[in-house]
């Protein structure tokens, strides 16, 4: 069983007024908190958020690294917690011709894009996984597409793979998402919207996902709307999910 998590906490430098970080990052860290994750992908970080986020998370490991290269610019940071997940290896790669060129981005992006990538092992069972943390284009859907065909060219179909981060795109979305569903991932099943620019909807729309390949099983799954003290934690609401990884199977495209 493993509990994972993803979360677009917002850029701590947007001018929020009273939804700005300052204000609400106390209840950004109490809604993480709450989800229980072993292993957790957030996205918009920049690293006085991080560090703020690990003093308020102790036991928690980092892996991340930001857009612009070291801990410049925006990052998706893997956290792991709980005592049983053994990180093995652990890289950022970024979108485009030279994925591991920081600072790399695909044509007219506004920003580089990054995945960032650990390989795992389950210290229960020795099995071995690969966790992906990501945050796709904001602007144009050829480079969500084109992203997300990069990453699935970086994946081993053999080794268990979560997948998770705010895509930019709705479930449905088949030139988005299509590349991952053909190699056998799934969604989790969750209902409601993820995203609700601060005004704590429910029904906008779900741009942030959790896929898991054949090897797992979902065992519950769930949007989170949690406000700790009343407040709204970010613009987006997170997404959690058990998994099952199953006894011995293997995939193969």
């Amino acid at each position: 069983m493993l509990r994972v998590a993803t979360f677009n906490i917002r850029n701590g430098r947007a001018l929020d007024w009273l939804n700005s970080w300052w204000f609400r990052r106390g209840a950004t860290a109490a809604a993480i908190g709450a989800l229980g994750a072993e292993v957790l992908g957030l996205q918009e970080v920049y690293e006085f958020q991080r560090r703020y986020l690990a003093r308020r998370l102790p036991g928690a490991q980092w892996f991340t690294q930001g857009r612009d290269g070291g801990t410049s610019g925006e990052q998706c940071p893997v956290a792991v917690s709980g005592g049983f997940v053994r990180v093995l290896e652990h890289r950022t790669r970024w979108y485009g011709d030279t994925p591991d060129v920081p600072g790399t981005r695909l044509p007219d992006a506004s920003f580089p894009r990054v995945a960032t990538l650990l390989r795992c092992r389950d210290q229960r069972t020795a099995r071995e996984f690969t966790v992906v943390n990501t945050h796709l284009d904001e602007r144009h859907p050829a480079n969500r597409a084109a992203s997300v065909r990069q990453l699935v060219g970086w994946l081993d179909p053999a080794v268990p793979a979560v997948v998770m981060g705010d895509f930019n795109a709705v479930h449905g979305d088949r030139k988005v998402m299509g590349p991952l569903l053909d190699a056998g991932f799934r969604l989790a099943p969750v209902t409601g919207g993820t995203v609700h620019g601060f005004t704590g909807k429910e029904d906008g729309r779900r741009i942030d996902h959790i896929l898991a390949s054949p090897q797992w099983t979902f065992e519950d799954a769930a949007v989170e709307r949690e406000r700790p003290g009343g407040r709204l934690p970010s613009d987006h609401w997170p997404v959690r999910a058990t998994l099952r990884l199953q006894e011995g199977r293997t995939y193969r495209r």
